[in-house]
Parts: structure tokens; C-alpha cells; sequence
């Protein structure tokens, strides 16, 4: 249970050190956009990337070229999402989301809280943990692409030109005050 032989030990320190660096090296090579948790995809790759490095290093049943080729699909179906995310907009639409208004100017915008099951307990939470005690002080939150929460201040919103692309509901008073794309 708590130790078998020194062969397995060396096993893990030699196949953990080697999957590190493969992996690392596959990383730069596609670029930094493969930790990004920028939508649901990017968060499963990383996902997948934690569970393959951790199949490779401990599994004797999982060989290290098979967990190096398991690392090259996974990041190349990545790099191929983001890819055709920016040359075709149907593709765009079908995997990415867009960022949704919550709150905006003192008001909780229900239909959209409640198409996201938002409570608003949850959006005064990050209100609070974004160091507001009022929510008079802010402008507008809204849930990200990621499912962070943005929060912005009043006083740091003056063109409110950073939520040009944040999707508002119809029935949105300030939906009309959204500049054309």
C-alpha cells in the first residue's frame, strides 16, 4: 500500500519529468490560447490536458507515446475550434457565447438572470467581492464568456465602449443605448 518497488518509482519520476516537457513544448507550440479559459471548450481542453498528464504519469496501462499523442489531438482540436472560430461566424456562434448584462445602472435585469440561473444573491456577491458596498456605485455586471463576472463602476464608465459586445435582452432599457457593431 504504501510503497511496491523502486522500479515504479523510477518509472514515475522519469515518465513525469519527460510527459512535463513534451507537454510544455506542445504548449508553446500552439500558443497560449490553450490554457485560456475563454469558453466552455478552452476550459475542457485544460481540463483533458490535467487528466491526460495525470493518466500518463501514474498509469503503467497508458504508454508515454500514447499520452504524448493524446496531448497533440487535444491541442490541435483546440488550435482547429480556434481557428474556425475566426473565419467562419456560424462556427463562431456554435461554440462561443457571448457575454450577457445582468445588472446594469442600479437595476438587475431578470430575464437575462434568469436565462444565465443567476441569483441575484449571486451577482451582489461579486459586487461585494469586487469591493462595492453600494449598488448604486455600479454601472453594469456581466457574466463573461467564462462565467466570471465583470463589475464595472460607474465612475470608470464613462462611453461604456467595452460592453459594445455584451448581449442585452430586447425588453432592456439599455439596449437601446448599445453602440452598432
Amino acid at each position: 500500500m504504501w510503497f511496491d518497488n523502486w522500479s515504479d518509482m523510477w518509472r514515475v519520476l522519469i515518465i513525469t519529468i519527460s510527459t512535463y516537457a513534451v507537454l510544455i513544448l506542445i504548449l508553446r507550440g500552439v500558443g497560449k490560447r490553450s490554457l485560456a479559459k475563454l469558453n466552455i471548450f478552452d476550459l475542457v481542453v485544460t481540463v483533458a490536458l490535467g487528466s491526460t498528464l495525470a493518466t500518463i504519469m501514474l498509469s503503467k496501462d497508458v504508454s508515454f507515446a500514447e499520452g504524448a499523442l493524446a496531448f497533440i489531438v487535444l491541442c490541435s482540436l483546440q488550435w482547429i475550434v480556434a481557428w474556425l472560430s475566426l473565419r467562419a461566424q456560424w462556427f463562431k456562434r456554435l461554440i462561443r457565447s457571448e457575454p450577457r448584462l445582468l445588472f446594469s445602472d442600479g437595476r438587475f435585469l431578470d430575464r437575462a438572470m434568469r436565462d444565465e440561473r443567476i441569483l441575484r444573491q449571486e451577482v451582489h456577491a461579486e459586487i461585494r467581492n469586487h469591493g462595492f458596498g453600494d449598488c448604486e456605485d455600479i454601472a453594469a455586471v456581466v457574466l463573461e464568456t467564462d462565467g466570471t463576472f465583470s463589475v464595472i463602476a460607474k465612475a470608470k464608465a464613462k462611453t461604456r465602449s467595452a460592453l459594445e459586445s455584451v448581449r442585452r435582452d430586447p425588453g432592456d432599457p439599455t439596449a437601446d443605448a448599445r453602440p452598432a457593431r
